[in-house]
C-alpha cells in the first residue's frame, strides 16, 4: 500500500479515535505505533517509542514549563491576584462596569505571573464573580469578563502555550515572550474599551457603584501592592533580555521569586509546597505525555510523507495568504470546540508552520496569532475549559449555561484582535524587532 494512502488512513482512524472520547494522547500513540509496525518491520518500529519519547521529552527547553507552572501554583497563594484586582478597583472601580474593567486590568497583571488562563479563571472566579454578583451586575457579564479575561494569561508572558509553541517550532521563546506583551495590552484595551460603552448604553447590567474610594490616597496605596507582581515581572523578563538566564534559568529564578513572595506574606507552610507541587506535576505529567505522543504520532505522519504532500498540495495551489489564514482561523475555531489547546497545537502546528515559513512569514508573529486562537477555544463549547474551570469553582451560584452564554460575546472581540495582528503584524512583531536591534 503506498505510504501517502497509509498516513491518510491512520488520520481518519485518529478522529473517530477523537469522536469515541479515547483520550488524545493514547489515540496518537496507537494510531502512531500502529501505523509505524505497518510501514517499517516490528523490531525497528518498535524503537521508535522509547527512542521518540526520550528524545522529545528530555528535550532541556522544556525544564522551563513545569518550573512556570510552579511559579503560577505559589503567585496564587502571593494573593498577587488579589492585590491586582483591588488596585484596579481603586483606578477605575467607578466608571461604566468598573468591576469588569477592573477584572481585566488584574487579569492582565496578574497574567505576568500565573502563564495560564485555567489557573487566571480560577482565581478570579472566586475573587471577582462574587463581588460583581453582589454590586448587581448580570451573572452572564460577569462570568463572561472572568472567563474571556482569564485568555490574558496565555498571551502576556511567561505563557505557557508560547513555551509549548516555541519548543513544538524551535522558535526563541524569549522573542515569544516580549512578542506577546503589545497583544496582550491590546486585547486587555479592547476588553476595557467594550465594557465601558456597553455598561454606558445598557446600565441595568452593571450598575455603577459610589462604595469604592477611587481617591489618589487609595489608587497610591493600591499601587504599592502591586509590588509582587512587578518584582515576578522584571526578575523572568529582566534576567531572559539582559542576557543573565535562559528561558529555563528565568522560569527557575521565577520560582524563586514566587517562593520568597509567599514567606514574606506569611503564608509559607508544608501544606501549601506540597499542593503546588502536586499540581504542578499533575499540569505536567499531562504536556509530557501529550508532546511524547505527538511525536510518535509526528513521527508516524512524516514516514509517510503526508505533512510533506499536504504543504506541497497547499502552496501548489498558490491561493492568497490572506485566504490561507482566514482558512486557519476557521480551523482552529472548528478544534477549538472539541479539543484543548495543547492538543490542538501537536496536532496542527507540524502541517501549519511550514505553510507560514513557506509565505516568508515569521514564526514569532504565528505564535502569538495561534495562541489567541487557542485562548478563543477555550471559552467556546462544549469543551471550553475555562468555562468548566469556573463553574467548578463557582459552584451552584451560577449555572453552566449562564457561564458559556456570558462568554461567547466576548469570542468576536477575541477574532477581532486576531484580525488586527494579522492585518498589522508590527503589533506582534515590533517590540521583539527593537529588542534586537538594542542589543
Amino acid at each position: 500500500m503506498d505510504p501517502i494512502t497509509v498516513g491518510l488512513i491512520g488520520s481518519a482512524i485518529f478522529v473517530f479515535i477523537i469522536f469515541l472520547r479515547l483520550p488524545i494522547a493514547y489515540g496518537m500513540l496507537i494510531v502512531g505505533l500502529g501505523g509505524l509496525m505497518f510501514i517499517y518491520p516490528p523490531g525497528s518500529s518498535f524503537q521508535f517509542l522509547p527512542t521518540g519519547l526520550f528524545s522529545y521529552t528530555s528535550n532541556f527547553s522544556l525544564a522551563a514549563l513545569p518550573l512556570f507552572i510552579l511559579m503560577g501554583h505559589l503567585a496564587f497563594y502571593a494573593d498577587i491576584g488579589k492585590d491586582a484586582y483591588d488596585a484596579a478597583k481603586a483606578w477605575v472601580g467607578r466608571v461604566p462596569g468598573g468591576l469588569g474593567v477592573g477584572t481585566v486590568y488584574a487579569s492582565a497583571v496578574f497574567g505576568a505571573c500565573s502563564g495560564s488562563s485555567l489557573s487566571e479563571v480560577a482565581v478570579f472566579s472566586k475573587i471577582a464573580v462574587p463581588e460583581m454578583i453582589k454590586a448587581g451586575y448580570s451573572k452572564r457579564l460577569a462570568t463572561g469578563v472572568v472567563a474571556s479575561a482569564g485568555c490574558l494569561g496565555v498571551l502576556i508572558p511567561p505563557s505557557i502555550l508560547l513555551i509549548f509553541y516555541g519548543i513544538l517550532t524551535e522558535t526563541s521563546i524569549g522573542q515569544l515572550f516580549i512578542a506577546g506583551i503589545i497583544p496582550g495590552i491590546l486585547y486587555a484595551v479592547i476588553m476595557a474599551t467594550t465594557l465601558i460603552v456597553v455598561c454606558k448604553i445598557f446600565p441595568s447590567i452593571a450598575p455603577r457603584s459610589s462604595m469604592f474610594d477611587t481617591s489618589w490616597i487609595a489608587k497610591i496605596r493600591a499601587l504599592k501592592n502591586l509590588w509582587a507582581a512587578l518584582l515576578l515581572f522584571i526578575l523572568v523578563l529582566g534576567a531572559i533580555y539582559t542576557g543573565w538566564a535562559t528561558p529555563d534559568e528565568a522560569a527557575a529564578v521565577g520560582v524563586m521569586g514566587s517562593l520568597m513572595l509567599v514567606y514574606l506574606r506569611g503564608k509559607l507552610s508544608l501544606q501549601i509546597l506540597k499542593e503546588s507541587a502536586i499540581d504542578s506535576a499533575k499540569g505536567s505529567a499531562m504536556i509530557f505525555l501529550l508532546l511524547g505522543a505527538g511525536s510518535i504520532f509526528a513521527t508516524f505522519l512524516s514516514s509517510t510523507g503526508v505533512v510533506g504532500a499536504s504543504t506541497k498540495f497547499i502552496v501548489g495551489l498558490d491561493i492568497p495568504f490572506w485566504a490561507l489564514m482566514i482558512g486557519i482561523i476557521v480551523l482552529y475555531l472548528i478544534l477549538g470546540c472539541f479539543i484543548d489547546a495543547i492538543s490542538m497545537m501537536v496536532l496542527t502546528i507540524p502541517f501549519i508552520a511550514p505553510l507560514i515559513e513557506a509565505n516568508d512569514m515569521s514564526l514569532v508573529w504565528f505564535g502569538v496569532v495561534v495562541t489567541m486562537m487557542m485562548a478563543i477555544g477555550a471559552i467556546t463549547p462544549p469543551l471550553g475549559l475555562n468555562c468548566f474551570v469556573m463553574k467548578g469553582a463557582l459552584g451552584d451560584q451560577v449555572e453552566l449555561r449562564d457561564i458559556f452564554l456570558g462568554a461567547t460575546p466576548f469570542v468576536l472581540l477575541m477574532l477581532i484582535a486576531v484580525g488586527l495582528y494579522c492585518v498589522f503584524p508590527q503589533i506582534v512583531l515590533w517590540l521583539p524587532e527593537l529588542m534586537r536591534s538594542m542589543r
